[in-house]
C-alpha cells in the first residue's frame, strides 16, 4: 500500500481532524493572548485572561460544530 491508495474521503477526513485541532488550539491561546493583553493595560490579573480563555473556547467549539456539520452534508 503506497501513499495514493487512500481514498480522497479518508484524505478529507485527516484534514478536517488536523484543522480542528489546530483551530481550537489557536482560539484558546488567542484568547488567552487577549486577555494577557486586557490584564497588562487595565490591571484586572487574572479576570482577562479567564475571559479570554472561555471566550477562546466557545468561539473556537462554535467554529468547529459550524465546520463538522458543513462537512458531514457533503457525505
Amino acid at each position: 500500500m503506497g501513499k495514493g491508495d487512500q481514498s480522497p474521503m479518508k484524505r478529507l477526513d485527516w484534514a478536517i481532524a488536523a484543522t480542528s485541532g489546530t483551530f481550537m488550539v489557536g482560539s484558546v491561546i488567542a484568547g488567552l493572548l487577549i486577555g494577557w493583553w486586557l490584564d497588562k493595560t487595565f490591571g484586572i490579573d487574572p479576570i482577562g485572561k479567564a475571559v479570554g480563555v472561555i471566550l477562546g473556547g466557545t468561539a473556537g467549539t462554535i467554529e468547529l460544530v459550524r465546520m463538522l456539520t458543513k462537512f458531514s452534508r457533503k457525505k
